[in-house]
């Protein structure tokens, strides 16, 4: 039961690039609404994910669950001019779309609050609160990527009211999962040269055996505070603070694959389709560079290739690096959910009508993990507006954030970046990016209704779209020391070029009953 529960409250959708890895909102009334809900209180479960101190405004008891069904259609394309390259990559630009992945689909959310005084209440809530994934199966230019990461989080959290100011605090227990499953392999469909019987990278299971998330899930601990004030009958500010929740996956990849060891990883593929083995009587960068001129391979290319090779240390053999870049030698990564800090204000035009407005902070370029990846912070901006009358109330809104992975053109792919003790060529970067976390979507359109079943029960019902949007990277993996002696002045080996585009859709329901 434990694992349907957490399964199901940790499911996340296609791909929740909304703001970074972060839905913009959780329950039914904020999704209708842009995301906002620092200062405006409309459910016990965005008030714990928004502004903890919002629940003082509860008047009875409230139990309330929503349920979003969330799809995003994504496409990549890839091309990859690395001489090593015998995908389909190499030469021309492979586009496909991530398949479409059923069991996290749907995001849950709950939460129930009470009044324990006049002036104090008590909540708790379980939020399917974040996350991401693409899967290429059977793509090849795309490595047949399969990426998974799923964020939930439960709050407890209290509020309490001293006039026209409330405070409120909560801790929060974060349970997250996550997959990086990328075969580095062409030339054999299973994926493995090692003949260790394992499955390759791309079709290892999720958590629980689905196709969500990693093999396991992890703990991380953080804390919530807020505050929100009623300047005036009409007027109301809030704001909020969410720390950090720092998360260490396990088995995620292999990120020697992604730097100097993958390159010989690449050559050995090479000297396979060339010779019928691998690489042989090779120590050095310079060696390797001499056997891969020896099977007809241009010398400037080779000698190109040993030297992005010998940045593994003249220490490292050659078999030392296949060893090391083996597939299965999977490693741990830590990745920091990054702090917020968010204002709001909502203002009430008339008995029936308020508008609202929300900015928030998010700190992806000062978080363990994704600073790495070259993530930078972000600015979110949401509106929301709400009408309601006799029983009905109809709800828009509208959110914007810049991606916090910027576009690049002209990127020196061969720099390496110290990715938790593995030295990762800024292409991989690039391409674990774009084609397996794209969190590239800026634009989302809201709109809602609620309906008030009976004195003590409301249904909720909110769509969201987000139009396409596209991002590109590109650059060479040439080292700009290299010499191109001898090579025609268009010369595009070792070229690279990553585009993707995205669009989403999503469809929430709550149901809230006071009692």
């Amino acid at each position: 039961m434990f694992k349907k529960i957490s399964l199901l409250s940790c499911a996340t959708a296609t791909l929740l690039a909304s703001n970074g890895t972060n839905l913009i909102g959780t329950s039914t009334v904020s999704r209708a609404m842009g995301g906002t809900g620092v200062a405006f209180y409309s459910h016990a479960t965005e008030a714990l994910h928004k502004n903890v101190s919002l629940m003082g405004d509860i008047e009875k008891d409230e139990f309330q669950i929503d349920m979003t069904y969330f799809r995003a259609d994504i496409t990549s394309s890839v091309q990859d001019d690395n001489p090593l390259n015998f995908g389909p990559s190499n030469g021309a630009a492979i586009s496909a779309t991530s398949q479409n992945m059923p069991t996290t689909n749907f995001i849950p959310s709950m939460a129930y609050a009470t009044r324990i005084n006049d002036n104090t209440v008590f909540g708790v809530a379980m939020i399917g609160a974040a996350g991401m994934a693409t899967q290429y199966e059977g793509e090849y230019a795309q490595r047949q990527l399969n990426s998974s990461m799923m964020l939930m989080k439960i709050i407890p959290g209290i509020s309490y009211r001293q006039g026209n100011t409330t405070f409120g605090i909560a801790p929060v227990l974060g349970l997250g999962s996550m997959r990086l499953n990328y075969d580095e392999a062409y030339l054999d469909e299973n994926g493995d040269y090692y003949g260790d019987g394992k499955k390759p990278q791309s079709q290892r299971e999720g958590l629980f055996g689905t196709d969500a998330g990693g093999e396991s899930l992890v703990p991380a601990f953080g804390w919530t505070a807020g505050i929100d004030i009623k300047v005036t009958p009409k007027l109301r500010i809030g704001a909020n603070y969410n720390s950090s929740l720092k998360y260490t996956y396990k088995d995620v990849a292999n990120f020697s694959q992604f730097g100097a060891n993958g390159m010989v990883y690449m050559a050995d593929e090479y000297m396979h389709s060339v010779t019928g083995s691998g690489l042989t009587n090779s120590n050095t960068g310079q060696e390797l560079a001499d056997q891969l001129i020896g099977v007809g391979l241009n010398p400037t290319l080779a000698n190109a290739i040993g030297s992005l090779s010998s940045s593994i240390g003249g220490s490292d053999t050659v078999f030392e690096a296949l060893e090391a870049s083996n597939p299965n030698n999977l490693d741990d990564l830590t990745l920091e959910q990054p702090w917020e800090l968010a204002f709001g204000l909502a203002y009430d035009i008339s008995d029936k009508a308020t508008v609202t407005a929300d900015y928030r902070y998010i700190a992806w370029g000062l978080a363990e993990g994704y600073s790495y990846f070259g993530w930078e912070n972000q600015h979110v901006f949401a509106l929301g507006a709400e009408y309601k009358a006799d029983g009905y109330a109809l709800r828009f809104g509208y959110n914007y954030a810049e991606s916090p992975i910027k576009q690049v053109a002209g990127e020196t792919g061969s720099f390496l970046t110290n990715v938790q003790d593995h030295y990762v060529f800024d292409q991989a970067l690039s391409m674990l990016n774009m084609v397996g976390f794209p969190a590239i979507t800026t634009t989302h359109f809201t709109a809602g209704f609620g309906y008030e079943i009976s004195e003590n029960m409301d249904l909720d019902m909110a769509v969201m779209y987000a139009p396409e949007s596209t991002h590109e990277r590109s650059g060479s993996l040439l080292p700009l020391d290299a010499d191109t002696t001898g090579l025609p002045a268009d010369f595009t080996f070792f070229d690279y070029e990553y585009i993707t585009k995205m669009q989403q859709f999503s469809l929430s329901a709550g149901l809230n009953y006071r009692f």
